[in-house]
C-alpha cells in the first residue's frame, strides 16, 4: 500500500542574514518558487498535499500563483521569530492541514526553502531511501567545504583542535569522514514526530548524500552572492 505523505515548506518573512530572504530574487526567481517547483515536479508527490506555512503574504501570493493545489497556511506572528522551531512550526501548519483535510499521513516530508538547488530527483531518491531503510527518519547531508578537523575553539584562554586528529601527520586523507548536515531534505514518520517532537535522532536516522552543487543552503549574503554565480555559469 501506498504511504500518505505531506510537504511542507516553512517560508516566513524575516530574516537575520537577508531582509525578506525567501522572496528575494534568485536568478530572477522569488527564492521560494525554488522548493516549491521541486516539490510540484516531484512524480512521487503528484497526488499529496504540499503545505506552504508562511506570515508573509508575498509568500502565500507567490505560492497561491504557482499552483491551485497547495495548501497554504497563514502562520501566526509568535511562530515567525528567529527563535520559532521548525517543530512548533510543523505541528502548527499539520494542525490547520488535518482541521480541513482530517486524514493522518505516514510521514512529513520537510522542505526548507533555503535550498533552492534541491531537485525533485533528490527528493525522490530521498523518499525511496527512506522508505527501504526501515529507520523513522532521513535527513539530507554534503561534504563539507572545510575539513571540521581544521576546526580550532577557544576553551579558557586556551586554543584546542574540534578533533584529536587535526593536523596530523599523515595529512587529510586520514582525517574522520564526516559530512554536513545541509538541511534541504528531512523526513519523517508522523507517528514518530507527534511522540519525540523532533525530526530525526543520529542514533536511528537514514543519511542521504547530496552533492555539494544542490546542496547550498542562502544563509547570508555571500550564499546568494555564491548562489547567483552559479546560476550564471549555468546560463
Amino acid at each position: 500500500m501506498k504511504k500518505k505523505v505531506i510537504t511542507i515548506i516553512p517560508a516566513r518573512r524575516g530574516s537575520k542574514g537577508i531582509e525578506s530572504k525567501n522572496t528575494v530574487l534568485l536568478g530572477n526567481i522569488p527564492l521560494i518558487e525554488y522548493s516549491i517547483k521541486a516539490a510540484l515536479e516531484c512524480e512521487l508527490l503528484k497526488d499529496e498535499d504540499i503545505i506552504v506555512t508562511s506570515d508573509d503574504r508575498r509568500i502565500i501570493e507567490i505560492s497561491s500563483q504557482l499552483s491551485d493545489k497547495l495548501f497554504l497556511v497563514n502562520r501566526p506572528t509568535e511562530l515567525s521569530t528567529d527563535d520559532s522551531s521548525l517543530v512548533d512550526v510543523t505541528e502548527h501548519a499539520i494542525q490547520k492541514y488535518m482541521e480541513v483535510r482530517d486524514k493522518k499521513p505516514d510521514f512529513i516530508l520537510l522542505l526548507q526553502p533555503t535550498s533552492p538547488f534541491r531537485t525533485s530527483e533528490d527528493i525522490i531518491s530521498a523518499i525511496d531511501q527512506f522508505n527501504n531503510s526501515k529507520l523513522p527518519s532521513l535527513l539530507s547531508v554534503s561534504d563539507p567545504l572545510q575539513h571540521p578537523s581544521d576546526f580550532i575553539f577557544k576553551k579558557g584562554k586556551k586554543w584546542e583542535s574540534c578533533f584529536n586528529n587535526s593536523h596530523t601527520k599523515e595529512g587529510r586523507q586520514n582525517f574522520t569522514e564526516t559530512w554536513f548536515i545541509n538541511g534541504a531534505i528531512y523526513i519523517v514518520d508522523f507517528d514518530y514526530f507527534v511522540e519525540y517532537k523532533k525530526f530525526y535522532s543520529l542514533e536511528t536516522c537514514e543519511v542521504f548524500h547530496m552533492n555539494i552543487q544542490n546542496s547550498i543552503d542562502i544563509d547570508s549574503p555571500i550564499d546568494l552572492l555564491m548562489a547567483n554565480a552559479w546560476i550564471n555559469r549555468k546560463n
